[in-house]
């Protein structure tokens, strides 16, 4: 026996042993999914087992035809075990180990400069909605990163899904605060709602949305794991994200509304119609492109919820799903360009140390409150000083001059 065929040796005598095992086990089974599950475990191990033994026959024969049938046979049962990787394969493809990996890191630096610029310049609650939001993409690269090794195994699979769908919503309730934040800069009379509602209104869509979301992602992984069609769960996923475009575009219109109205809309070019206590932040340089920033973002957001929808519409298998580059532009490019624009645009740096209020919070109501003390303060100022001149009057009305004594007592001597 040749040394090539004393290397093929082991790997037959094991799988021999492997389909023994399995097939005797498959006997005893009653359930449904452990029983797929086995029937699927044999089918590797039959196509393992006839892919060695016609490779080792194609090694060792000497006839031509019979090596002829015995390459045929290994071609056929190597498309064979081709065809079972890819039928329980959860992406359709194996996710790259260097691309996933790299936007791992990236958007760690992205969630690691956003806790610095926050906590230096207190702009707490878009700091904190960034930081949520990079660092649930970090989370979901890295579930990509682990599947680049075995894209069969499902908690990888699930991580990567979850935090990538939940991350925008993070990034787009800091954006929607900024909107207020500008509102309040220029003047209430320019927006077609009141600035914290703008949060309130589009964070609550979101939270509907990815409800829906959450739903169908659990209903499509139980029949995952079931053996069974996911198309259910899938169809109510694509609702989700429908749905969150949807209230993307709403928001774009009020933004879009905002925009114009304040660069078109002024009766004059004079910087009094706008809030004129807010004119220093106007005149900071930084701040003319401090709008279209905000709008960049949302555009590349709402290009990545397309994206999404137009890919999960196809289904698990179909193209955009399967190749991986359209990932890496539509939707880890656009989440990297929406991030990395706020650290050199970042709020403190346009808006100054400390957040704005925006009219609706308690750190609104605390600055009014705290300005309301001042103007009393000022007033009891001059209300004490007006007492004070009362009184010095009072006191030289009571100390008359001879004169006036003489004028007010006429029959003295």
């Amino acid at each position: 026996m040749t040394s090539t065929t004393t290397n093929f040796l082991p790997l037959i005598t094991s799988l021999q042993s492997d389909l023994i095992s399995a097939t005797s086990k498959i006997a005893t089974i009653t359930d449904k999914v452990p029983f797929i599950a086995q029937s699927r475990s044999i089918d590797y191990i039959s196509a393992s087992l006839a892919l060695a033994l016609n490779e080792e026959l194609a090694a060792t024969a000497t006839a031509s035809s019979v090596v002829e049938s015995a390459t045929a046979a290994a071609s056929a049962a190597e498309s064979m075990l081709s065809s079972y990787y890819l039928a329980d394969n959860l992406y359709g493809m194996t996710p790259s180990n260097g691309g996933n990996m790299a936007m791992a890191i990236v958007m760690g630096i992205f969630m690691g400069s956003q806790i610095l610029l926050g906590a230096w310049f207190r702009t707490w609650w878009f700091g904190i909605s960034y930081f949520c939001g990079t660092f649930l993409e970090m989370l979901g690269y890295i579930g990509r990163t682990l599947s680049s090794t075995d894209p069969q195994e499902l908690n990888p699979f699930l991580i990567q899904i979850i935090c990538l769908t939940i991350a925008p919503c993070f990034i787009m309730a800091g954006i929607y605060y900024l909107l207020g934040q500008l509102i309040q800069i220029y003047g209430k009379q320019y927006a077609l709602l009141k600035p914290l509602w703008y949060t309130y209104i589009f964070v609550t869509c979101d939270v509907i949305s990815l409800v829906i979301q959450a739903a169908g992602g659990g209903i499509a992984a139980v029949s995952l794991t079931q053996y069974e069609s996911a198309d259910t769960g899938t169809h109510i996923m694509v609702g989700g994200l429908a749905f969150q475009v949807f209230s993307m575009s709403i928001f774009l219109y009020f933004f879009l509304d905002f925009i114009w109205k304040i660069r078109y809309m002024r009766k004059g070019y004079y910087d009094m119609e706008f809030e004129p206590k807010y004119a220093h932040v106007r005149e900071r340089k930084i701040f003319k492109y401090f709008p279209v920033i905000i709008f960049l973002g949302v555009i590349f957001v709402y290009v990545r919820s397309i994206y999404r929808v137009i890919e999960l519409a196809e289904g698990w298998t179909g193209f955009l799903i399967v190749h991986e580059v359209y990932f890496m532009i539509l939707d880890a490019l656009m989440m990297a360009l929406t991030c990395v624009m706020f650290v050199p645009f970042h709020p403190g740096f346009v808006l100054g140390k400390g957040s704005i209020p925006v009219e609706g919070t308690r750190a609104y109501s605390k600055m009014i409150k705290k300005e309301a003390g001042y103007d009393l303060s000022s007033l009891k100022e001059v209300s004490n000083e007006v007492e004070i001149n009362r009184d010095d009057l009072q006191e030289s009305n009571s100390s008359p001059s001879r004169s006036h004594y003489r004028f007010s007592n006429p029959f003295a001597a």
